[in-house]
């Protein structure tokens, strides 16, 4: 018996990808992008700035988690208001 998250993560997503919903993603992804480089350099930005340089990372930090839970919430409504869509239509 599989987990229902596993299950969920397995099942391919239905509803077509809107300009919003693609924004949020890309938005999302450069956050990750960003995190990371931020991460990266981090040492070399508080060696040269000093402690106030350890802030963009801080700030991606709770931007990244932040926009990733309001594009998943988007994608899961998205997914099912399509979902109950088809399911209206092939009760029709």
């Amino acid at each position: 018996m599989t987990h229902p998250l596993l299950a969920f993560l397995a099942t391919p997503m239905a509803a077509p990808e809107t300009s919003r919903l693609r924004r949020l993603r890309h938005a999302w992804v450069l956050l990750c992008v960003a995190l990371l480089l931020a991460v990266v350099l981090n040492p070399a930005i508080v060696g040269f700035v000093g402690p106030l340089g350890a802030l963009p990372a801080l700030l991606l930090l709770i931007a990244m988690p932040v926009m990733g839970f309001i594009y998943w919430r988007a994608k899961t409504n998205a997914d099912a208001a399509w979902n109950r869509a088809k399911n209206q239509e092939c009760e029709a």
